[in-house]
């Protein structure tokens, strides 16, 4: 009787060693983000955010210059690479159909915003194009 409840206590106690190594492995790993390597600890760099940038609604009575950067058959996807070149992007729906995307300009000349078109944002987006608004209605300057 008193071999087996020592085997007992023996089984026991190697089944309590077992798990509490196992527990302290499983620690070490999962502490602080860290894995344990050979060399110490390596902290895991958690994945850079997305930017995101949302696009709003153009304005429908607007007037003055604007600068489209984009043009799509169907509404384009918040992640588009476009929207992370541009910020304070509006979106147009076209009465012949589709979008276009645009960044509303404030320029004290049309030769000012074509300059800016041509040396800012076309090495961005190369169809860029400056379009005249008058009470909503477009009219393109210069492709």
């Amino acid at each position: 009787m008193k071999k087996n409840a020592s085997r007992s206590f023996l089984s026991f106690l190697l089944l309590v060693i077992s798990t509490a190594a196992f527990s302290q492995g499983a620690a070490a790993y999962e502490a602080n983000n860290t894995i344990a390597a050979i060399s110490g600890p390596i902290k895991k760099t958690p994945p850079a955010p997305l930017s995101v940038r949302s696009h709003k609604r153009f304005p429908a009575l607007f007037n003055g210059l604007a600068i489209e950067i984009a043009t799509s058959t169907y509404p384009m996807d918040k992640t588009n690479p476009i929207f992370r070149k541009f910020g304070n992007v509006h979106y147009e729906k076209l009465s012949e159909g589709g979008y276009s995307y645009l960044i509303m300009a404030n320029f004290s000349s049309k030769e000012s915003a074509l300059d800016f078109v041509q040396n800012v944002v076309k090495p961005k987006a190369e169809k860029a194009r400056l379009i005249q608004f008058s009470d909503g209605n477009r009219k393109v300057i210069r492709e």
